[in-house]
């Protein structure tokens, strides 16, 4: 097997019903990843059992790291899971969230540019697989805000890869510097000072449609305006001054996620 220099890391709380699933992309990736780390962050159903049956079968084939990390929040069990990470390029899945066998093929393509090398490699996020017009103008959209607002984040957690050294030398994700949601777009900001994040046409994933009611777990309109048409030599005043105090104010911290709000409509 050609070496990748690739890693995948997957956090996961109680994903015992989407995670079988979400690990057998990994096996079809066209672009086989050398590493993949697999965090459990305090589950209480069979979530863990899945991880050890997939090291158990696939050991041979890619370097599994199995990592318990109890303390509650996605970014801890990231912060804990990119430290493992041995490869140039990491990519940060979702366990409910389906990623196409290209996936990796064509971050990898974006990064091995030899012009405008990016610090960050970006998927659009859709409800379906389906060559669908709904889909099509979804990816077109990502394309032109991507284009308009450099300095603005146009992906999820769930569909961002990382240039590892670039993503070290900003410090990585860290509760102490950002203990909020958003850390997705919150990172994106440091990064963008060592480099371009792009958003490659092609490279795309299907997220889970039970993330339906996110309106506990966002911010406003006009937080978001502000985020939008702020230039970039003051994003960090957006973040760190203005954003920061009024999500501390609303209790929209690292830990909110995983009341996993959604279950509340099932």
């Amino acid at each position: 097997m050609t070496m990748s220099n690739w890693s995948i890391i997957i956090p996961y709380y109680n994903e015992e019903s989407y995670l079988e699933d979400c690990l057998t992309c990994i096996t079809h990736q066209t672009l086989k990843p050398d590493q993949v780390i697999l965090i459990n962050n305090a589950s209480s159903d069979a979530s863990e059992k899945i991880t050890h049956k997939f090291k158990e079968k696939y050991n041979d084939l890619f370097d599994i790291v199995l990592i318990n990390d109890d303390r509650p929040g996605k970014i801890f069990a990231l912060m804990a899971g990119a430290q493992y990470v041995k490869t140039s390029f990491f990519a940060v899945w979702d366990a409910d969230t389906y990623y196409p066998p290209s996936y990796l093929k064509r971050a990898n393509k974006a990064y091995s540019k030899k012009t405008n090398r990016p610090a960050a490699v970006m998927a659009t996020s859709l409800k379906n697989s389906s060559v669908s017009l709904k889909n099509i103008i979804r990816i077109l959209k990502i394309q032109f805000l991507s284009r308009c607002y450099t300095s603005e984040c146009h992906a999820g957690g769930y569909a961002e890869t990382f240039n590892t050294l670039l993503y070290k030398q900003v410090g990585g994700f860290d509760d102490k510097i950002w203990p909020y949601m958003f850390e997705d777009h919150e990172i994106v900001q440091r990064l963008l000072k060592t480099g371009s994040v792009v958003y490659p046409l092609g490279l795309w994933c299907v997220v889970s449609n039970r993330r339906c009611d996110r309106s506990k777990i966002t911010w406003t309109k006009t937080e978001k305006r502000i985020y939008r048409y702020t230039p970039f030599f003051l994003k960090d005043w957006f973040f760190y001054s203005f954003l920061a105090p009024r999500f501390e104010k609303r209790g929209l911290n690292i830990v909110e996620l995983r009341k996993q709000p959604w279950k509340d409509n099932s």
